[in-house]
This record gives C-alpha cells, structure tokens and sequence, in this order.
C-alpha cells in the first residue's frame, strides 16, 4: 500500500484500473479527517464522473507522489 496522500500528489478515482481514461487530479491541500480538495486537471472527465473538488482518501489512488526523496 502506498503512503498518506498529501498536498501536491497526483490522484484518481480508486478502482478504475481497467478504464481507458480515468480522472487525474492534483491534491491542493488537506481539509482534515482524510478529506481532500482536488484540482482535477481533466474537466471533461472530472464532469462526466460527476467529481466535485472535495474527495475522501478511502476514494483516491496516487499515482504519484509529489515528494519522493528517500530517507
């Protein structure tokens, strides 16, 4: 399982591994609780699944974290 989702990480909708084209969004900053606001970066998509600029962690997938410096 991949880390915490933080500000600045690339995301998507949870369990859309099979589709073609899925929304990506950028995480702008956490609202505490596990909820997020997203800026999604394809608003054709973003609309055709009904995404709002809030979203739980329990329905997001990183694709790839912003900070990746090893420790």
């Amino acid at each position: 399982m991949m880390s915490d989702i933080e500000p600045g990480d690339l995301v998507t909708l949870r369990g859309l591994g099979n589709q073609e084209e899925k929304p990506v969004g950028i995480v702008k900053r956490s609202l505490g609780r596990k909820t997020f606001e997203i800026m999604w970066i394809n608003e054709g998509l973003a609309t055709r699944f009904a995404l709002v600029d809030m979203a739980k962690s329990h329905r997001l997938e990183i694709l790839s974290k912003a900070d990746q410096k090893s420790d």
